[in-house]
C-alpha cells in the first residue's frame, strides 16, 4: 500500500518535473519532503499540466502592451521557476499550487507558460481546466504589469490513486 508521505512527494514531483511518474517511482528525497511540509502540502491531490496563455499591460484599462514587463516575467519563469501557492486565491479559493517551469513570448503582448498545478480539492482542478473560466485583470507587483489570464490548456490530469 502507498504512505501517504509516497503519494505527497509523488504529487510534488510531478509539479516540479511535470511529468508522469507514479508516487511509487519517487525516491526518499529530503528536499521534496521539506518543500512538501513547508507548502502544507496535502497528502491526496489532484494535478493538470499543459500551457496558459496571459496578456501583460501597463494599466488596469489593459489598452498598451507592457513589452518590459512580459519580458521580464518571461527572463524570470525561464531563470528561476516559479512555485505559487495559493494560486489565483481570487478566482479558485485557497489551496491551488501553482509551478511554472518556462516560457516563452508569442506575440508583443502574450506570453504563453508551461505549469504543473496541483490541489487537494478536485473542484478547483476541474475549474483551472474548464476552456470557459474566465479570469479578473491582476496585478503583478513584481514586474508592475497588469495580467489577463486566458483559459488553461490541461494537456494531462492526474489523480490520487488511493482515496481517503
Amino acid at each position: 500500500m502507498f504512505s501517504p508521505r509516497s503519494i505527497a512527494l509523488g504529487a510534488l514531483s510531478l509539479m516540479f518535473m511535470g511529468s508522469t511518474c507514479s508516487a511509487m517511482q519517487v525516491p526518499e528525497s529530503l528536499l521534496l519532503d521539506s518543500v512538501a511540509q513547508s507548502l502544507a502540502l496535502p497528502i491526496y491531490t489532484w494535478s493538470a499540466n499543459g500551457t496558459h496563455n496571459a496578456k501583460g499591460y501597463t494599466t488596469e484599462k489593459a489598452d498598451v502592451a507592457d513589452v518590459q514587463g512580459l519580458f521580464e516575467d518571461c527572463e524570470n519563469i525561464n531563470l528561476n521557476r516559479k512555485l505559487a501557492t495559493n494560486f489565483r486565491s481570487d478566482v479558485f479559493g485557497p489551496g491551488v499550487i501553482g509551478f511554472f517551469y518556462k516560457c516563452e513570448k508569442i506575440s508583443h503582448d502574450t506570453n504563453m507558460y508551461w505549469f504543473t498545478i496541483s490541489s487537494g480539492n478536485r473542484s478547483q482542478i476541474d475549474q483551472l481546466c474548464d476552456p470557459n473560466q474566465k479570469y479578473p485583470i491582476v496585478y503583478d507587483k513584481q514586474h508592475d504589469t497588469w495580467f489577463v489570464d486566458e483559459p488553461f490548456d490541461c494537456t494531462q490530469r492526474t489523480s490520487p490513486s488511493i482515496l481517503p
